[in-house]
């Protein structure tokens, strides 16, 4: 991604701030927000300084790399390719904003699993297992990356480990009922 990773977050003047400490940095985060990441923003219908929520998408993880909603709009923006809003000159990919995040907090399981679903999304699966894995390391608990980890290996063709997952996620009553869908429609699912 080279150089059009190159200069995010340069001559911000503001941040970069830890999302994972959001609570310390609680005043810079509502600032952050209330100008530029508003609903329209983060549903990338349009940017609260003007029609296109680029700019202000990329002045959110600038301020804060590591803004996990943010980060996921920027994962759909990059999945939308060319739109109306987008381009790849204009913005870089969301593949900078998750290199940058997971460099600015390499403990922060949730960059690690955004960016697995992003690597996931565009076919790399092998690259989105050791995103994938890392969360799971950082994040052993977490119910979101258990899920997405189980999406996954379905994907690569490996239900018996995605039935583990699975199985611990339903019986401590995930909500989300694509994993089992998936192992349904593969017949996997016991």
């Amino acid at each position: 991604w080279g150089v059009q990773c190159a200069n995010i977050g340069k001559s911000l003047g503001y941040g970069p701030y830890d999302y994972t400490r959001r609570t310390e940095f609680q005043h810079e985060l509502e600032m952050v927000e209330r100008s530029h990441f508003g609903r329209g923003s983060e549903n990338l219908t349009k940017g609260m300084q003007q029609a296109d929520p680029g700019p202000d998408l990329h002045y959110t993880l600038s301020a804060f790399p590591n803004h996990h909603r943010a980060l996921n709009s920027a994962i759909n923006l990059r999945l939308k390719k060319a739109t109306s809003f987008y381009s790849a000159v204009d913005y870089p990919p969301a593949e900078c904003y998750l290199e940058r995040a997971v460099y600015f907090n390499p403990n922060d399981g949730t960059s690690f699993m955004l960016f697995g679903i992003l690597l996931q999304r565009l076919g790399q699966y092998e690259l989105a297992l050791k995103k994938y894995r890392r969360a799971e390391q950082l994040e052993p608990n977490n119910p979101n990356v258990k899920y997405n980890l189980g999406l996954l290996l379905v994907d690569m063709e490996q239900p018996d480990d995605a039935m583990v997952y699975a199985k611990e996620l339903y019986g401590n009553g995930f909500p989300l009922q694509g994993l089992k869908r998936k192992l349904m429609n593969s017949g996997h699912w016991d």
